[in-house]
């Protein structure tokens, strides 16, 4: 059995993000593929947006209706800010649309080798993107704004990325004090993580899911303004 050293396995840590589309699953077949070609060209103008060329990212990989995509590893914060661009572009397409279309996106930072084609990384990242806690927060979202225009996307990042990224306030399109966090178990994978829903206060939604969490007075004040936004 060969044994694999750091040479001959040849990883480099990659900042990796992926987009999926919410409840694209219960959309009349008609609407599929619209949905998918619409969603992959705001989240290219997204990229756009922060300085990332759709085109240069590596180890792309289609997911149904989403997609999963790595970049060189300084490129996480850009990664990071790509649901904030791609939120509005959605709650303003929502405005005018018959049926609402919203994404959840996660980041992760982790070792990839060029040379494979199945990564680890990958597998953390969609363990964050199925999060129960993150699902959850979600859907509650896209209950209250049954319209779309207040609510386009929502973020969920590793604890790599938060300690390292958002959390130092590397980020200026995601305050640290507007995440929340949250702990991802299944059998093969258990961490914590961090949620960010752009323009809303993610601790107040977290304590709206769960009264039994309480928060301080001022975060449901915060909650009820940002809704505007």
């Amino acid at each position: 059995m060969q044994v694999l050293t750091s040479g001959q396995y040849n990883a480099h840590t990659h900042a990796v993000l992926s987009v999926d589309i919410v409840g694209s699953s219960k959309a009349s077949d008609d609407l599929l593929d619209p949905m998918k070609t619409e969603m992959e060209t705001l989240v290219s103008r997204s990229f756009n947006a922060v300085g990332l060329a759709p085109g240069e990212a590596r180890h792309f990989r289609e997911t149904g209706d989403g997609l999963m995509v790595a970049y060189p590893d300084h490129a996480v914060g850009q990664l990071c800010e790509v649901v904030f661009h791609l939120d509005h572009l959605l709650r303003t397409r929502n405005r005018y649309a018959r049926v609402p279309m919203r994404a959840r996106v996660a980041v992760h930072m982790g070792p990839m080798a060029d040379n494979h084609r199945y990564h680890r990384t990958y597998i953390t990242l969609t363990r964050l993107l199925c999060a129960s806690t993150f699902n959850d927060a979600v859907g509650y979202w896209c209950r209250s704004d049954p319209t779309g225009d207040k609510f386009g996307a929502g973020m969920i990042v590793s604890q790599s990325v938060w300690r390292n990224v958002v959390e130092p306030f590397g980020v200026a399109l995601v305050p640290p004090a507007r995440c929340a966090r949250i702990s991802v178990t299944t059998p093969d994978f258990a961490d914590s993580a961090w949620i960010h829903l752009p323009g809303l206060d993610a601790e107040a939604v977290l304590a709206e899911l769960n009264p039994a969490v309480a928060v301080p007075l001022v975060f449901n004040r915060v909650s009820r303004l940002s809704t505007t936004a």
